[in-house]
């Protein structure tokens, strides 16, 4: 049985159970500020996805490979088979009259990753963290940060999730911690813990260590309304936690969703939550 998943369901339940009533921007929630996860199954070789629901993993991954792109037009990420930014570049005005493949996402997560824009000179934070676990292991500065005061006008929705820090351990592993500022339980946080699961996977292949521990710390962490009923529904039972299988071909500069494939995932049936935009 997961550790993981019984966490997040009590994570779940105590936001709904003792949760402060909000109005935000797309919908009343239920929210509890400062909480963690931490997820220690891939040091067990299982990767860490819900099981007692349905989860399709293939457009999580297309949306860490467009990331890892540096994408900033919609394009990109539905060639990769992830359409979870489409609402949101169909509001945001600059896109007003634009096909939805002309669409425009700005200058969101991956740009950050891949091309920080410091005085005209484009920063690759994804290669210094590359470059920097390989030089120095032990340095207390691998990360990765996406909140740019300066961009968030250009992005058309500000990061949820805002710094990755790395630490290499003395056995060999690496292990990560994930800094969200807004965290949707339902249906945003599983699926960023499967990207940032698969993100360290990756970097780990290609710094030769072996996967750690992933950890979230959250802020307003929340639960919609409109997703009670169907939570309160849903059925409870949870699986053993797949394998996975990485290609070897698997690099940050070289991902393709179909590179990860998880081995023996065993779920419940599919429950659908509406996206608050």
């Amino acid at each position: 049985m997961s550790a993981f998943e019984l966490d997040y369901l009590d994570l779940v339940n105590e936001v709904l159970e003792h949760g402060e009533r909000r109005e935000s921007r797309v919908g009343d929630t239920r929210m509890l500020f400062g909480k963690t996860l931490h997820i220690n199954c891939l040091r067990e070789g299982r990767f860490p996805i819900l099981t007692h629901r349905k989860m399709y993993y293939g457009a999580v991954l297309g949306e860490l490979a467009a990331f890892l792109e540096g994408a900033i037009d919609l394009a990109t990420f539905k060639r990769h088979g992830c359409n979870y930014w489409d609402d949101n570049a169909k509001k945001w005005p600059i896109n007003d009259g634009l096909h939805v493949m002309d669409m425009a996402v700005g200058q969101i997560y991956g740009a950050q990753w891949r091309s920080w824009d410091y005085h005209g000179k484009a920063i690759d934070q994804m290669k210094l963290l590359i470059e920097g676990i390989a030089d120095n292991p032990f340095s207390r500065r691998h990360l990765l940060t996406t909140y740019n005061p300066s961009d968030l006008d250009d992005m058309c929705l500000p990061p949820c999730h805002l710094l990755a820090q790395f630490s290499v351990g003395n056995d060999g592993t690496i292990s990560c911690i994930v800094t969200m500022r807004s965290v949707d339980l339902v249906l945003g946080l599983p699926a960023d813990i499967m990207l940032y699961a698969t993100l360290l996977l990756i970097i780990c292949q290609e710094t030769e260590y072996a996967p750690g521990d992933l950890i979230f710390m959250m802020g307003d962490t929340h639960v919609y309304e409109n997703h009670v009923a169907k939570w309160e529904d849903s059925s409870d039972k949870v699986y053993p936690l797949p394998t996975w299988e990485l290609s070897v071909d698997a690099a940050v500069d070289q991902f393709e969703p179909d590179m990860l494939n998880l081995i023996d995932y065993r779920h419940g049936g599919k429950v659908t939550y509406e996206l608050n935009v």
